[in-house]
């Protein structure tokens, strides 16, 4: 049996070829020539197993950075199990790859990585009307990053969100989901690269919901016009010229939601056709087409003559386009209510248009179904009914104009 070569003796190896230091451990020595035309002695470690009935060998790593007490310890731990040497070094490799990444990462507070999700996940999705950031950077401004911004993904706790989201849980809550779903959305954006490997504290099942007061989650419907009241307010209405009115308008007539007519751009309207091709918020921005009836065209017609960019509806100096507010703010003030007596909203135009349709046999639930753009959620229907009913859709619009007017007289279009 060879003899295992001492420490003294590898010291002053100088011979080319490949020596036994330890049961399966060799050292192999190599005559590397530099630029300089001299040569330098190359030392290198290298362990040999079987498998498979062939010999393997693996380096281990070079003399004297490693010396041969570190090296027949890990020759001991490469050779000693089933696995191939390669796979427990290639393991090891990945292992303190992965490390590096997080100490890299190691520092990374929650707005840092916010800005790095939005901008390589969120943006490339986004509409470039520009809404859906917003929605984005409002959450974010007003409720999540005053609390967590300033700290590292790591130090983020059930606790920090719990603080988030107390406030908002039973009175806002769809705003406190939304802000949940977000942090819990990017966080784990975090895990994916590899910047924290901790268990997600925005997560809800098993964790938070745990921590929160339950949310018994009443239903509320949105007060609606009655349709009998249609004729009413759209005689008040159609006077009016401002933004906010025509945006209204625009609501009221294609049964849209509210941050769709705020976020419309000119460049999706065929103002000949009587078309408008609106990206759907709630369908992250897939197009419906739309019927536009005729009065309404004719108001969006002059409308477009004075437009000064693409935006149908221009914000001011702070918001890109017109605001919320503005709208609800218009529409109240000519103080109509629902059957309830509570003031009407700009969503409940939907529900208005609704009843009409359902009550006057003017057109199927699935005419309006596709006027909303819902979606079908019975999957097996949804894979085979392709049709957006357009064309009957396009009548019904009108019809619905015509009751809208009745109690406007016109003396010309």
């Amino acid at each position: 049996m060879p003899k295992n070569l001492s420490d003294v003796q590898v010291k002053h190896l100088t011979k080319v070829g490949n020596f036994r230091v330890a049961p399966s451990l060799y050292l192999k020595i190599e005559n590397k020539r530099l630029f300089t035309k001299s040569d330098r002695l190359t030392k290198k470690w290298y362990v040999r197993k079987q498998i498979n009935q062939i010999r393997r060998w693996s380096y281990v790593g070079t003399y004297p950075a490693m010396s041969p007490s570190v090296a027949k310890k890990k020759a001991i731990i490469l050779l000693g199990g089933e696995v191939a040497p390669q796979e427990i070094l290639r393991e090891a490799k990945e292992k303190k790859k992965s490390s590096s990444i997080k100490e890299a990462a190691k520092g990374t507070t929650f707005a840092e990585l916010t800005s790095q999700y939005i901008n390589e996940i969120k943006r490339p999705a986004w509409t470039s009307n520009g809404r859906s950031e917003q929605g984005w950077r409002n959450t974010l401004n007003e409720y999540i990053l005053p609390v967590i911004g300033h700290l590292e993904v790591e130090a983020i706790t059930p606790t920090h969100m719990v603080k988030i989201l107390s406030p908002l849980w039973l009175t806002k809550h769809e705003t406190a989901s939304r802000s949940r779903s977000r942090v819990e959305n990017i966080i784990d954006y975090g895990i994916a690269k590899e910047i924290s490997d901790k268990r997600n504290p925005a997560k809800f099942k098993n964790l938070l919901e745990n921590l929160l007061p339950h949310y018994k989650g009443k239903v509320r419907h949105h007060p609606a016009l009655s349709y009998d009241d249609l004729p009413a307010y759209t005689s008040k209405l159609w006077g009016k010229k401002e933004a906010s009115h025509s945006a209204l308008k625009l609501i009221l007539l294609t049964q849209v939601r509210s941050e769709d007519a705020r976020g419309a751009l000119w460049t999706d309207f065929n103002l000949q056709n009587g078309e408008w091709k609106s990206p759907i918020g709630k369908l992250d921005g897939e197009l419906h087409k739309l019927p536009i009836p005729s009065r309404l065209l004719w108001e969006l017609q002059e409308r477009a003559e004075f437009a000064k960019d693409e935006r149908v509806f221009p914000g001011d100096a702070k918001n890109k386009f017109i605001t919320s507010n503005a709208l609800v703010k218009s529409m109240r003030s000519f103080g109509f209510t629902d059957y309830k007596n509570d003031l009407i909203t700009i969503h409940g135009f939907r529900s208005t248009f609704t009843d009409w349709v359902m009550a006057t046999s003017a057109g199927l639930r699935e005419d309006t179904d596709r006027q909303l753009a819902h979606r079908e959620e019975n999957q097996v229907l949804s894979a085979y009914w392709r049709s957006d009913l357009y064309d009957r859709r396009v009548k019904i619009v009108q019809d619905y104009e015509d009751f809208a007017f009745s109690d406007i007289a016109f003396s010309s279009h």
